[in-house]
């Protein structure tokens, strides 16, 4: 084996480098000088055998590989150096002696040379599809490194996005933290003010009205209008502050329960609106939720009937409880005028469908309104409800209107004198 290189590679520029291989000496040496001269750096070979040992130590860009060696097809060389993934991007020209026909360039192309040349050589079409070879491979290493870059720049992009979901689910599981402590603030504030206000002004106006009765007979026949006025503001006052407390927070929801709540709240609904309520409830008798459950269904059906009377224009809304294992559904439909879903879920400037569906879900339960203008509304919210034994066949509290929390205009009122 022999190997050679020109003078100048000593300078330090980049030679692309080539390695020929063929046991004629003479075809090897004017191969090499033509190279040379075009600045390349040439490796020779004689055999196949010398050519493997070279290739054992080092590795060219191009390979000229003569078609029959002494020791070897040059075909199954090629065969096998393709197959080597150290030399996967080897250039590997097949020259041969004779003039070879289609379908053996096909076969020595097939077995994974790159181009199939015949003798005699021409030094310009050697040399210019050297260079051709050179330009494809340059162009695709820059490919090659442009994809690593793509690929570098989209684990990184990955990464910075994996990264702001995980904020963004920190920030999301945060705000509804937050949300639910604020809900949770607000009812509790709604529970206070009521009780202060059932307490408190309850038993100011409680004294009062019997100081109004005690006066009825102190008093001159001229000022009994004047008493009976002052009568007639005290139960307006009285109802008025009634009417805030249970708008605040129902106790009956606290001490009796969602059906009872509901029945009372509808009661009074009808009362105050003129729209009918159709309540029904399945599978609700003698059972207790979650207090927050109890208190979203209940604000839940409460705004819903709120809606209805200021937007649906009808006479009657349908209210539905149904409790299945694990489950509490609320249902509320009307046949009104409805309003376009498409343009978001507030209605008029209000928030209460917004506000609605952020206090279901943060009880981890669904909420949906369908609606359209026309076609009236049903908005539907489902709790999973986790309740003890106990409170599946604990009884339902017994309640009546003379309890103080129910008490009504009337019970202000004076006897009858007998």
């Amino acid at each position: 084996m022999s190997q050679t290189s020109t003078a100048d590679s000593a300078a330090g520029a980049h030679l692309h480098t080539v390695l020929i291989v063929d046991d004629d000496v003479a075809t090897v040496e004017l191969l090499a000088e033509i190279l040379e001269t075009e600045d390349f750096e040439v490796w020779k070979a004689f055999s196949a055998g010398q050519a493997r040992a070279l290739l054992a130590q080092r590795q060219p860009e191009l390979l000229l590989l003569d078609v029959r060696l002494p020791d070897e097809d040059g075909r199954e060389v090629c065969a096998s150096l393709k197959a080597d993934a150290r030399f996967e991007q080897l250039f590997i020209i097949l020259i041969s002696g004779m003039e070879v026909g289609v379908q053996s360039r096909v076969s020595g192309l097939n077995l994974g040379a790159d181009e199939y040349l015949t003798k005699p050589i021409q030094p310009v079409e050697l040399v210019a599809r050297l260079r051709s070879f050179l330009r494809i491979r340059e162009a695709g290493e820059a490919l090659r490194r442009a994809n690593e870059f793509l690929e570098e720049r989209v684990l990184e992009r990955t990464e910075e996005l994996r990264l702001a979901n995980t904020s963004l689910e920190q920030a999301t599981a945060e705000l509804r933290t937050f949300s639910r402590r604020l809900l949770e603030t607000q009812e509790r504030e709604r529970r206070r003010l009521a009780h202060e206000l059932h307490d408190e002004a309850g038993q100011a106006l409680t004294v009062l009205k019997f100081s109004f009765d005690s006066l009825d007979d102190m008093v001159k026949d001229g000022a009994s209008e004047t008493l009976a006025d002052g009568r007639a503001s005290l139960t307006r006052l009285t109802q008025l502050i009634r009417n805030l407390w249970q708008e605040l927070r129902p106790a009956m929801l606290d001490d009796f329960g969602l059906v009872p709540a509901m029945i009372w709240y509808c009661e009074r609904y009808t009362a105050s609106t003129r729209v009918r309520v159709n309540f029904e409830h399945e599978g609700m008798d003698g059972r207790r939720f979650d207090p927050d459950i109890e208190t979203a269904a209940y604000r839940t059906i409460q705004e819903s009937l709120t809606n209805a009377a200021r937007h649906a224009r009808v006479p009657e809304v349908r209210v539905l409880l149904w409790a299945g294992p694990g489950l509490l559904q609320v249902q509320i439909s009307d046949q009104g005028s409805g309003f376009d879903t498409s343009k978001g879920l507030s209605r008029n400037g209000s928030c209460g469908l917004v506000g609605m569906q952020e206090r279901v879900r943060l009880l981890n339960g669904t909420w949906s309104v369908t609606s359209r203008p026309g076609g009236g509304t049903r908005v539907i919210a489902e709790f999973p409800t986790s309740e003890p034994a106990a409170a599946l066949c604990a009884p339902v509290q017994e309640f009546s209107t003379l309890d103080t929390r129910l008490l009504r205009p009337t019970d202000f009122a004076k006897p009858a004198q007998a």
